[in-house]
């Protein structure tokens, strides 16, 4: 099990964000790994050719999520900080703090995925270490995955894994 940090910067304070992430991410890392598949099928098989191996992809219906956790969790970071002012305000519709922030970072969460698994080494990657659970080196795949992710939002992290600044 990944053990993960209180705080990742100074305004990470907001513990029912946090809770409402950690409830959603066993749905959501499925979710990725579908919007993977459909961006893998779109980019290398867009006939919608159905060989052995696209048949071998559609039968797996469970997959192995561990290897996106920390990817979730560098996501979920970069929502709390970006959003910047997430104090609680008044909700008029009946829901929850919980359930409302479980809503907007689930809806940010697909999209960010989306835009990110249009890259061939995300979305090779996942299908690799998630779904075919080849015997692959994951330190290759974790690593170039995590660049795109820290390269599409601007992130760096200072030696204790804080985050310093984010732009995007």
């Amino acid at each position: 099990m990944i053990q993960y940090q209180d705080k990742y910067f100074d305004q990470d304070k907001n513990q029912i964000l946090r809770a409402a992430q950690a409830f959603v991410e066993p749905r959501l890392l499925t979710q990725w790994v579908e919007i993977a598949k459909i961006h893998y099928t779109r980019a290398e098989n867009p006939m919608g050719l159905m060989d052995d191996f696209a048949l071998h992809i559609e039968s797996i219906k469970e997959f192995d999520t561990d290897f996106l956790k920390e990817f979730y969790e560098l996501l979920s970071v970069i929502y709390r900080f970006t959003i910047g002012d997430n104090q609680l305000e008044f909700i008029w519709d009946g829901r929850s703090h919980y359930e409302v922030y479980a809503e907007n970072w689930s809806d940010k969460f697909v999209e960010w995925t989306h835009e990110l698994s249009q890259h061939p080494e995300i979305y090779r990657g996942i299908l690799k270490a998630c779904i075919l659970q080849q015997d692959i080196n994951y330190k290759f795949h974790f690593y170039g995955i995590r660049k795109i992710i820290l390269r599409k939002f601007g992130v760096h992290f200072s030696r204790n894994k804080i985050i310093s600044y984010a732009t995007g």
